[in-house]
């Protein structure tokens, strides 16, 4: 076992994601990148090959039909549409890290149920040892029952172990995502009014916060899409 829950718990708690809060500072994850076995960055790179470079227009009137941009328009504009997919990842990835979360808690508690029931166990055998009138069969028959459930033990730890490793990696790709988002709206948004008390950097632009929330709420839960598949791109709304 090369982690201890202890910190691993420290992982979990450092990259937690809520909805009120969804997007963390950068610092908040330094525990999980500098754990994480496997590094994400490959995955990162790939998925956000796109630059955010794009910005919408700003003659684009919000009455005109854009159906199904509708929806889009009045949580996102004037969002580039590169920025919108970043923003749609950021929004899936952190549901992802919410079941994560919530499945590392499951997990977690029957691992520590395991782990006692091993130390009472050991206690026993080691009581049954120290007395000269124990039965040396029954003894067997309780260590025989440890070695099972060491075994079991080991199961669960190895799946809680693989639980922290992809809720590090979806951590950090987060933060990866927020970088680039950052990097966006610092950009191409240095003009729009923020909320200063809006939180971390990427919470105080209103319609971050509108849209990201459209897409982790579920008012949308992918972009527009044509009958064949391909992603919808309308030239008046997201240039």
């Amino acid at each position: 076992m090369k982690l201890s829950i202890a910190i691993l718990s420290s992982i979990l708690f450092a990259c937690s994601v809520t909805v009120a809060d969804p997007v963390l500072a950068s610092s908040t994850t330094s525990t999980a990148t500098t754990t994480s076995s496997a590094s994400p960055s490959a995955t990162a790179t790939s998925t956000l090959s796109a630059s955010p470079s794009a910005t919408a227009t700003s003659g684009t009137s919000h009455s005109k039909s854009l159906d199904p941009y509708t929806v889009y328009m009045n949580n996102c504009y004037p969002i580039s549409f590169d920025a919108l997919k970043m923003i749609q990842l950021l929004a899936s990835n952190s549901r992802k890290l919410e079941r994560l979360s919530k499945d590392i808690d499951k997990k977690n508690a029957k691992v520590d149920e395991k782990k006692k029931m091993i130390s009472e166990l050991k206690n026993e055998i080691e009581y049954l040892k120290n007395n000269p009138s124990s039965n040396e069969s029954e003894i067997a028959e309780l260590e025989s029952t440890l070695t099972s459930r060491n075994k079991t033990f080991k199961k669960f730890w190895k799946n809680l172990s693989i639980l922290f490793r992809k809720h590090s990696q979806a951590c950090q790709l987060n933060t990866e995502l927020r970088r680039q988002l950052k990097d966006y709206f610092m950009e191409h948004h240095s003009t729009e009014e923020t909320n200063t008390d809006g939180g971390p950097y990427l919470n105080r632009y209103p319609v971050f916060t509108s849209c990201f929330r459209s897409f982790y709420n579920g008012v949308f839960q992918r972009l527009p899409r044509s009958k064949n598949g391909v992603i919808l791109r309308d030239s008046g709304a997201w240039k």
